[in-house]
């Protein structure tokens, strides 16, 4: 990130050097991000570029897909959430996400 980018606000979610595969396939490769806190972000981007796998991943609803491997950080509000003793229920709770097609 540029120095002074955020200047003025706090990291919500800092993101470093996230990889993720599915199964030997390697989705996403080395990304690093600073989310400002309360601020509208908004990632755009293609058709299959992996926006919404990056986004499972600030979730880790990812987890519920058996060949998904993650790698890297992902520190929400000071707290890495990728940390065995994190409860995603919680985390669910607090990052949500609202899906493209609604499930009934």
């Amino acid at each position: 990130m540029v120095n002074g980018l955020f200047q003025g606000h706090d990291i919500g979610i800092k993101v470093s050097d996230l990889n993720l595969w599915y199964s030997t396939n390697h989705a996403l490769k080395q990304i690093s991000i600073d989310v400002p806190k309360n601020q509208v972000t908004s990632l755009i981007g293609p058709s299959g570029c992996g926006k919404s796998t990056f986004i499972r991943c600030l979730n880790r609803m990812n987890d519920l897909i058996r060949s998904c491997r993650v790698e890297g950080d992902v520190v929400v509000d000071g707290t890495n959430i990728y940390d065995p003793d994190i409860d995603v229920v919680e985390l669910r709770k607090k990052v949500g996400m609202v899906f493209q097609k609604p499930n009934p």
